[in-house]
């Protein structure tokens, strides 16, 4: 059997699936590169980075753990623990409020029956056509008037919220207009039968929503919290424009904190911190992604949606 199997595997094999597959090799390992680049330059000192000249591999002479224990525990060099606990935090709070307002408003526009739904809706993914950096100053004017906050009243000016954890509990939850989308698309192909059904049988509507409706859509929320994690987890944008506190900045934000750090003249700048800290913002974005692909897949199918 397993002579007959080899057989037909021989028998199948082409040169060109060696060259294919060698191909796809070389790509992966250009890919690659960049991160096998952080790692070793994570072993560097910021003097010895500086004074080295750079081969494709660098090798540092004098290897040190200080840039690995300032990403996992923190450092003098820069408050590495704070905004890893920033960044966590927001993620967090962030998917959840993505999971929740996208599923009750997709299941407003998919099942409730109100007039100008369809207007409203359109409305809203035409929200989706505005890119993001337009609306950066509309919404620093908004942080910084927001009423009776930062020395703001009726008559006064003041700073609103801005530069407080406010800038991230109010202004970072939104309702997920794609999410939205993907949840009103696939709750749209669940027959209407199910919640009639579930009327029928004594279910309220909150029994219905959470207990019926929501583990159908299991694949759909599975990628809106990772796509929601992975945007959160790398935004730069909020904590750098709406933020200037030490205290208050996260990942993304602190890297762009130290590389100006040695804008003085004489000061070194420690890249190899510097590309750690890159690092520790790249390596969960790849595992989420390496092991939850599936349901990005799957999500995105559910919906009718075809790539």
């Amino acid at each position: 059997m397993a002579r007959t199997a080899a057989a037909a595997l021989k028998s199948q094999f082409r040169p060109v699936h060696l060259l294919g597959h060698l191909f796809l090799l070389g790509i992966g390992l250009v890919l690659l590169y960049p991160l096998v680049f952080m790692i070793l330059a994570g072993f560097f000192n910021k003097t010895e980075f500086t004074s080295t000249v750079l081969g494709l591999f660098p090798i540092p002479k004098a290897p040190t753990l200080a840039n690995f224990k300032a990403l996992i525990a923190g450092s003098t060099d820069a408050a590495v623990t704070v905004y890893l606990q920033n960044s966590l935090i927001r993620t967090v709070y962030n998917t959840f409020w993505a999971l929740f307002t996208s599923f009750l408003a997709g299941y407003v526009f998919a099942r409730l029956r109100f007039k100008g739904r369809d207007t409203l809706f359109l409305i809203l993914l035409a929200t989706q056509m505005i890119p993001g950096t337009l609306a950066i100053i509309p919404t620093y004017l908004e942080f910084a008037r927001f009423p009776f906050a930062g020395g703001n009243h009726i008559f006064t000016g003041g700073t609103g919220i801005l530069d407080t954890w406010w800038i991230y509990l109010i202004g970072g939850p939104s309702i997920n207009i794609m999410g939205t989308f993907l949840v009103k698309q696939s709750l749209e192909k669940v027959p209407i039968e199910i919640d009639e059904a579930a009327t029928v049988d004594g279910a309220g509507t909150v029994r219905l929503i959470f207990r019926i409706l929501f583990p159908l859509q299991l694949p759909i929320m599975a990628f809106i919290a990772i796509t929601t994690a992975l945007g959160t987890w790398n935004d730069f944008i909020t904590p750098f424009f709406y933020t200037t506190s030490d205290h208050l900045q996260t990942l993304p934000a602190a890297i762009t904190r130290l590389s100006s750090v040695g804008a003085s003249p004489g000061a070194v700048i420690n890249y190899p911190l510097i590309i750690t800290l890159s690092l520790g913002i790249t390596l969960p974005a790849l595992l989420i992604f390496a092991f939850f692909q599936k349901y990005i897949v799957q999500g995105l199918a559910n919906t009718g949606i075809k790539g």
